[in-house]
């Protein structure tokens, strides 16, 4: 029976064990992360693709990987909830191919909520590096990354690649992020989605080897067949993105001063759909430099002709054969030669195959066998950025209503005390205004439910079941405000028939009428705040289905469209009702019925009113204009080409140019070859010749063929239907720095040529590959508020160079400059698309090409500008610096005091001069309506000013004491002024010394000094008597030190001598009296204190002491001279007479 215990307990042991020694708490398909052993465990199980899937991996505790072996996690495939945890301490080096937290996310699985401190800096390979996924196909939401990430391709903050079917969503990533290509704050490269993500960190802020020289430079498209050692497509957000970025922000500085091509804000390269983002970080590069992408570019149509890869194969396998013969005949000494064909020959099967896989892969695309982007979370986070300022307009609304309903308060209680209204009546009337209050308590937490949906929505992106929760508290919200909206429409009525039972009340007919028309309009508003709920659970049911929502999504937008047209209709009527009660009003004073403060209380409660409905008209409008661009939006669809394409791509083109490049030295090799081997060698030239003329012909589109191959149709497409080359509704704040292509968005419109030109293209019909295409980009109601300065050609406010494409609706109010270069433009720096319904409000500087919209312009439409032309030589102009003579200028209109149109000249009807007035009046958006002077100090905003145009400000805001400096805004005419400014306070080092002028001035003075203090002095002749009653005269001294910054002065004089070794006393006036004052010599000056800031002094001579002191001493000596001497003969007389001694008296 001891026996039997024993191994009972030995086994309940070994289970505890086993248990203890398990990877992880698993109950059924549920995980749970406690240690950082766990983790390493989870990793080793997750090295089987099928292992993770359905399963959910959750952490219960914050998890240090400083001291186990833990690189990253292989695959995964389910949910792993990281609940707020964080993991800290994971570091990767070694291999740095596809690295992160996890190496690859498959589609279907979720990584969530993480908290993730990262080091990844591997020694080789360096591709695919992201802080938590190094390859994403499946979802990464409310993550946070903090660390640095370093390596070479595809280098992202949080994501390396994120494929098509990956979306990263409300993720943040802080620290830094260095690489050569596709480098990004968020992701290097996106062919997915991005929604709401922000990047606070430092983007390739160190400087590259490797750069071009920037004389070799000009504004022309890079081509990648130059190889260009530097370091390309670097973006706050991404590198590279083909897919969608929605509502994304960048804070961080982006990259280099004078380094790097393609550089943006939230892109480096666009491509895909941009749309809602903002950047706020100062972004510096080379070339295509953007405050949000440093180039997009365009959605390409493919007309048809020979398919190019299915020529380019055949032509390969023709080299290929033909090389084989080569080797054939060749002599086998000749290793040399031999070794360089064999390297040719491999080269060419190497680019035959590369060509075969991207034909397959192009076929595959073109059956539609990759996923088609349909993506609802966009849509869903436009919305939201949308209805933010639109809750904003309404947060105030039941406040407003309260203040109006007090306000009818004290006009009861001030009409009861004067007699004027019995208490009974007065009950009835307060009792509705109790249900008014209530109606409005009910509003405001309606609209607090919605503000706490649109929270709770934001978060909820890509995780269905909190969709569907948040969409519900936003329904029941709106249902509150629709329910508030009823009870208030019930307490007018109520108001109205307190009044009405009240006796005598023929005189106040219109007052009654208009409570009965605020009653009626606020249940015609409840009725459609009523029908929005009902269309929103209909959306909301739609977005949540399963299977595809297109069509059912169209209609319930439709419906929601409708319910707010009516919603919009009910709070027009509100608006109106409220300016009858205002009228009433005015009839109820005239009546006499009630005292003056009665009828201004009832006043005041109707100007409450009045802004609560202008405030809920307002915010009525913004909705329904919402909704309605929304239902007419066709969904962001459109079919994604996958980073295993993009990747066969690169892989023809390297193998091309080391085809290209292995045949280089042939000739000098066979120099001294046979006749039979030379001829072979011409083939093999030929066919060499006849690849090159191919790629030349069909993908780098030499400038002779453009005008032929490709045709830009932006022009003719409505830009809010625009899903790829599409950058809209984006803002840049942040400063702007490169040389060649800078604008405030968009450093380049314009073609990326590379020997894959299926990463540009879209289907139109039976798909090929051949490229005659047509091209369309559109740049749409985007705002730039950053300084841009460029150091040569092709800087704008917008835009630099738009070899294609539309800009249009756009608005620039940043500073544009170029040090040494031309083409400088509000809007576009040079510009063969086209620019409509623009503004540019701002500063221009630059050489030749200087324009208010655009230094070098084609097609200019119905835009209009105030500029400040700060430096410009030739072609300089309002509108234009010079246009295509073939090109289209029509409808653009400008204020400007001496400058015209187009190189100086206006053309009416085309670019003409209106006053500042009608400017606005043609729809001017509200910021370029409000001129304004904004005052900064050290950086810091000190006050912003504004002002009418030609018109002056009333004074100066105080500027910030700064220790040891003086300060002063910049010398401008502020009584006359035309633009907006941002002026930054000039301090200046305190002087040490002023002086009245001369090589030898007379007076200098030195203590500390502003730059605008100064010192004079005059002179007279003057006469005194001290208080010993001694008389005094000389020449008086008047030094006067102004300092109008100073409160208080205080400093040392420096008089210069009339004499350089005469001996002088100073003597300052103080009131009617003078009074001698210390001094001390220094040189050929005399120097004395001074606190005042007027000071009288004389110089005054005195003798030459040494004489004094010698006279003085002989007249002593003199005197004690004779003193010794006189007593000396009074001692010979004493003694002469004295009798002499007895001879007697002398023996004794």
């Amino acid at each position: 029976m001891k026996r039997i215990h024993n191994r009972l307990a030995i086994l309940l042991i070994f289970a505890l064990l086993l248990s203890l020694a398990a990877p992880v708490g698993a109950a059924g398909s549920r995980i749970t992360i406690r240690t950082p052993e766990d983790l390493v465990e989870l990793s080793r199980r997750c090295s089987l693709d099928s292992w993770s899937r359905g399963k959910t991996v959750v952490l219960s505790a914050d998890l240090d990987l400083s001291d186990v072996e833990f690189s990253s996690i292989p695959t995964f495939g389910g949910t792993f909830d990281g609940q707020g945890y964080t993991i800290s301490g994971l570091t990767i080096t070694g291999s740095g191919n596809v690295r992160g937290l996890f190496r690859y996310l498959q589609s279907g699985g979720v990584v969530q909520n993480v908290s993730l401190e990262v080091t990844i800096e591997p020694t080789d390979l360096q591709d695919s590096l992201g802080g938590l996924v190094g390859n994403n196909c499946g979802s990464v939401r409310n993550c946070t990354v903090t660390g640095s990430i370093q390596g070479e391709t595809n280098i992202g903050g949080i994501i390396g690649v994120n494929e098509s079917s990956g979306k990263i969503i409300n993720s943040t990533f802080s620290g830094s992020v260095t690489g050569e290509h596709y480098v990004g704050g968020i992701a290097g490269q996106n062919l997915g989605s991005i929604l709401q993500c922000v990047n606070q960190g430092k983007i390739n802020t160190v400087a590259v080897e490797g750069e071009a020289d920037l004389e070799d430079l000009d504004s022309r498209p890079l081509n990648s067949t130059e190889n260009l050692p530097a370091c390309t497509d670097i973006g706050g957000i991404t590198g590279f993105s083909t897919g969608v970025l929605q509502s994304c922000k960048n804070t961080g500085p982006v990259g280099y001063e004078h380094v790097g091509y393609n550089v943006g804000g939230i892109a480096g390269r666009q491509s895909g759909y941009l749309n809602g983002c903002t950047n706020q970080g100062v972004i510096l590069g080379r070339k295509d430099v953007g405050g949000i992408a440093g180039q997009l570019e365009p959605e390409i149509f493919l007309r048809y002709g020979e398919d190019l890869l299915n020529q380019l194969w055949s032509e390969l396998g023709t080299l290929g054969d033909q090389v084989d013969h080569l080797l054939s005949d060749l002599n086998s000494t000749n290793t040399s030669t031999t070794a360089q064909l064999q390297m040719l020959s491999s080269h060419a099967g190497t680019a035959q195959d590369a060509a075969g896989e991207l034909m397959d892969a192009a076929k595959d695309w073109a059956n539609g066998n990759l996923s088609t982007v349909n993506d609802l979370s966009a849509r869903i986070s436009w919305s939201l950025q949308q209805l933010e300022p639109i809750l904003e307009t309404l947060r105030p609304l039941p406040e407003e209503l309260t203040d109006a309903v007090d306000a009818l308060e004290e006009g009861l209680d001030q009409a009861e005390q004067a007699g004027d209204l019995a208490s009974d009546a007065g009950q009835s009337l307060r009792t509705a205004l109790q249900e008014a209050l209530r109606a409005a308590d009910h509003m405001n937490e309606g609209l607090e439910h919605i503000r706490a949906s649109q929270d709770a929505l934001k978060s909820a992106l890509g995780d269905p079941n909190e969709i569907k929760l948040a969409l519900e508290q936003m329904a029941k919200g709106i249902g509150q405000l629709g329910d508030g909206t009823v009870a208030f429409s019930e307490a007018m009525e109520h108001l109205r028939d307190g009044w009405a039972a009240l006796p005598d009340v023929s005189s106040i007919d219109a007052f009654l009428q208009a409570f009965e028309d605020l009653s009626t309009a606020g249940t015609s508003t409840a009725n459609g705040l009523k029908n929005i709920q009902k269309a929103f659970i209909r959306l909301k049911d739609t977005i949540t289905a399963n299977g595809d929502p297109t069509e059912a999504l169209k209609t319930a937008l439709q419906e929601l469209e409708k319910a707010a047209a009516s919603f919009q209709s009910g709070a027009d009527q509100l608006q109106t009702a409220g300016k009858h009660l205002l009228s009433a009003l005015d009839t109820l004073e005239d009546a006499g019925i009630y005292l003056d403060g009665v009828v201004d209380a009832f006043r005041d409660a109707g100007d409450a009113f009045n802004n609560a409905f202008s405030r809920l008209g307002e915010g009525a409008d913004a909705f329904h204009e919402m909704v309605k661009t929304l239902a007419e939006e066709p969904s962001i669809q459109f079919t994604p080409i996958g980073s295993d394409m993009t990747a066969r791509g690169d892989a023809l083109d390297a193998a091309l140019s080391d085809l290209l490049g292995s045949a280089d030295d042939l000739g000098d090799l066979l120099s001294q070859s046979s006749d039979t081997i030379l001829g072979d060698l011409s083939a093999v030239s030929q066919q060499l010749q006849s690849i090159t003329d191919l790629l030349r012909q069909e993908t780098s589109l030499k400038k002779s063929g453009e005008g032929d191959r490709i045709e830009d149709i932006s022009d003719q497409v409505d830009g809010r239907s625009q899903r790829t080359g599409c950058l809209s509704d984006a803002r840049n704040e942040g400063v702007v720095k490169g040389d060649v292509n800078v604008a405030g968005i968009a450093g380049s419109m314009a073609i990326e040529y590379d020997f894959d030109p299926e990463d540009d293209l879209v289907e139109v019909g039976d798909r090929s590959l051949d490229v005659r295409y047509q091209t369309k980009a559109v740049i749409l109601s985007c705002i730039n508020l950053g300084e841009v300065t460029g150091k040569k050609d092709d800087a704008g406010g917008i835009v630099g160079r738009m070899d294609l494409g539309q800009v249009s609706h756009c608005e620039n109010y940043g500073s544009v400059s170029s040090a040494d270069g031309s083409y400088v433009g509000g809007i576009a720096g040079a510009s063969w698309g086209s620019i409509r319904d623009s503004w540019a409000r701002c500063t221009l500087s630059g050489d030749h090409y200087v324009g208010g919209i655009a230094g070098y312009g084609s097609t200019l439409k119905n835009c209009h500008t105030l500029i400040t032309l700060q430096e410009g030589s030739a072609y300089v102009g309002t509108v234009a610096g010079s246009v295509d003579p073939e090109g289209t200028v029509t409808g653009n209109t400008f204020t400007q005091e001496a400058l015209g149109a187009i190189d100086g000249i206006s053309y009416a009807g085309q670019a003409e001069p209106v006053t500042f007035g009608a400017l606005c009046a043609a729809g001017a958006p509200e910021t370029f309506a409000q001129l304004e002077l904004t005052f900064r100090a050290d950086g810091k905003e000190v006050a912003v000013v504004p002002f009418q145009y030609g018109k002056g400000i009333a004074r100066l805001p105080e500027i910030p004491a700064k220790k040891g400096y003086s300060a002063a805004w910049p010398d401008l005419d502020y009584s006359h002024l035309t633009a907006s400014q941002t002026l930054e306070a000039i301090y200046t080092p305190y002087t040490s010394s002023l002086t009245d002028g001369g090589d030898l001035p007379d007076i200098l003075v030195d203590g500390s000094f502003s730059a605008q203090a100064k010192v004079s002095h005059t002179t007279k002749e003057t006469a005194w008597t001290d208080s010993k009653g001694e008389s005094h005269q000389g020449t008086a001294y008047t030094v006067t030190v102004k300092d109008p910054v100073l409160d208080a002065v205080s400093y040392t004089v420096h008089c210069r001598l009339p004499e350089a070794n005469g001996r002088y006393a100073v003597w300052v006036q103080t009131g009617e009296n003078w009074q001698r004052q210390d001094s001390e010599k220094d040189g050929s000056y005399l120097l004395f204190p001074s606190t005042e800031e007027t000071i009288t002094f004389c110089l005054v001579e005195e003798g030459n002491s040494l004489v004094k002191y010698l006279l003085t001493f002989t007249v002593l000596a003199a005197g004690l001279f004779i003193l010794f001497w006189r007593r000396r003969m009074q001692k010979k007389k004493e003694h002469a007479q004295q009798p002499p001694a007895s001879s007697l008296e002398s023996k004794e």
